[in-house]
């Protein structure tokens, strides 16, 4: 057997479903993935390969294996790889390097490549000998479904994958994933003893409670104790947005009502979050002097940006369950009974504030992005949203209401991550999945849309058209006092949806909030890929933390 054929059958017994790629001249692996009826998704780069496959991953929970050829495309793939390492993506990626017999010679594409992955991947090897590649290839799958899951990386010679070794098959227990981290009973005594003794406690849910699937735990703990939670943009699937002690997302992209809440109090126990400047609106909300208690399965996340913090090291779901069992033994209640009683009044004023905004929206001249969350709202028991970073990442992870865990992802920080991305998670799942991106989003990796069409790819794209990068441009007219530089902004006015029905997708040219529910409502019915551009008002503020010390802020 090649090098080629042992690594596919190592990557079919980890149930690899989809190899995503940029073709790159590694021929015989190519032959190895198409006898091994591994589908090969062949995007238009290495960075919305790359991004196909961390939403796919995201969103089944597997490792999702992506492919870079020497030189270029391993570099396009390493600069890729930012965002599923900041989201702890379990993302395999696999690159050709140069030949054994080249190096150091000057071949043409010749990179050191090992160097560029260092920083976007947990762990990174290189296979020196042919015979080791299919137990690396194990190594770098285990690695990343292992503790706080992220990015790997193996880098294998091109000269290689022809070269025939010895192989005896899989080794199944390698396969046997890690058990969940159980939490100290003690240290499980104490966060309860903290929550009840706290005038002010909050619940923080992060992105670690939705991967462990504690949401039903956490909204039991809540209303065991009558504690109001929070969540974080990458918590907010972790209790429904409906739910009347949700206080919503807090951060820079925020709820201002969960901000304020939050702010206030004394006690916060965060599940699965580490606490970063966008979730903490710059490690202010929780403010610093409140008792935080942090609950990881990853220690280097503890003592960073609150120090000071009662550590957990454990499972989100194993220790919020471990804390209700406890307190339902001993009988307890919080004491913060009028704390919450105010929160779910506060929370239901500011629910009464997005509603009117929503109705003033509707008399304004141009289409606001609220009324776009609220006809997506319409349909959020059957689609999962894909966002994109920014004001993207604004819009829909405050205002457009989850009601499912697992049924929203974005983009942690690279835009126009998320139309490359919501087709890995249209291939993991099988509702429709709906892509929320701006205009200065969608234009890097616009020619995907032909890889939707190709693969017959069901997905919507909702393109949020405001001729330009909007955010930049909110910055400069209210944080510069108008000092608008266009030419640093202003996009040209592009008919995306001329764009998508000549690379053969479904499209429509959205003007009115009446137009979009209808073609909305038709592109769910569709098997084929549909992009709905939607022009916006340019002049339409997300809801962000920003503008807050220039302008009232109302939701």
């Amino acid at each position: 057997m090649n090098v080629a054929e042992a690594l596919v059958d190592r990557l079919k017994a980890f149930g690899t479903e989809y190899f995503f790629m940029l073709t790159g001249g590694d021929q015989p692996l190519w032959f190895a993935l198409h006898e091994a009826n591994i589908k090969m998704v062949v995007a238009r780069s290495e960075f919305s390969s790359v991004y196909m496959a961390d939403g796919y991953a995201r969103a089944s929970g597997k490792p999702a294996v992506t492919y870079g050829q020497a030189g270029p495309g391993a570099a396009n793939v390493a600069a890729a790889l930012a965002d599923p390492y900041w989201a702890q993506s379990p993302v395999v990626a696999i690159t050709g390097a140069n030949s054994s017999r080249t190096n150091y010679i000057g071949e043409y594409q010749s990179l050191d490549q090992m160097p560029m992955f260092a920083p976007v991947t947990k762990w990174n090897g290189y296979a020196a000998t042919p015979s080791r590649v299919p137990d690396l290839a194990s190594l770098a799958i285990r690695q990343a479904m292992s503790g706080s899951r992220g990015p790997t990386h193996l880098d294998i010679p091109k000269n290689f994958f022809g070269a025939d070794i010895e192989y005896s098959g899989d080794d199944h227990s390698s396969r046997d994933p890690l058990p969940p981290i159980l939490p100290n009973s003690a240290l499980v005594s104490q966060v309860l003893q903290s929550l009840l003794r706290a005038q002010r406690p909050v619940i923080l849910a992060g992105e670690g409670a939705v991967l462990s699937g504690a949401g039903e735990s956490i909204v039991a703990l809540a209303e065991e104790l009558g504690i109001p939670v929070a969540t974080t943009l990458g918590g907010k699937t972790g209790i429904p947005y409906d739910h009347p002690i949700n206080l919503g997302v807090i951060g820079r992209y925020s709820a201002k009502v969960a901000n304020d809440i939050v702010g206030d109090s004394d006690c916060v126990l965060a599940l699965g979050s580490r606490l970063g400047g966008l979730a903490t609106r710059g490690y202010t909300v929780p403010d610093p002097s409140a008792q935080i208690i942090m609950v990881n399965t990853d220690p280097s996340a503890f003592d960073v940006s609150y120090p000071g913090a009662i550590r957990v090291l454990g499972d989100a779901k194993l220790t919020v369950d471990a804390i209700l069992e406890e307190s339902r033994r001993d009988a307890a209640s919080a004491a913060g009974g009028v704390w919450l009683q105010n929160a779910k009044r506060r929370i239901a004023e500011w629910r009464e504030g997005v509603q009117r905004a929503i109705a003033e929206s509707a008399n304004a001249a141009a289409l606001s992005p609220i009324e776009i969350m609220h006809l997506l709202g319409k349909y959020s028991r059957e689609i999962t949203v894909v966002a994109d970073t920014g004001s993207m990442a604004a819009w829909t992870g405050v205002l457009y209401p989850t009601l499912r865990s697992g049924s929203y992802f974005r983009a942690i920080g690279s835009l126009g991550w998320a139309l490359p991305a919501s087709l890995g998670v249209q291939l993991a799942r099988s509702e429709k999945v709906v892509c929320v991106i701006g205009d200065g989003g969608a234009g890097y990796h616009i020619a995907d849309i032909e890889t939707a069409v190709r693969l017959s790819i069901p997905l919507v794209i909702v393109i949020l058209n405001n001729s330009g990068l909007i955010f930049e441009y909110h910055l400069q007219k209210y944080r510069f006092e108008g000092n608008v530089v266009p030419e640093a902004n202003d996009l040209s006015e592009v008919d995306y949806s001329a764009v998508a029905k000549a690379l053969g997708a479904e499209s429509a040219r959205i003007m009115t909030s009446a137009d979009f529910d209808k073609a909305f409502a038709k592109a769910l019915e569709t098997d084929k890929p549909t992009i709905l551009d939607v022009v916006i008002d340019r002049e339409a503020i997300p809801p962000v933390t920003n503008f807050e010390d220039v302008m009232e802020r109302k939701i």
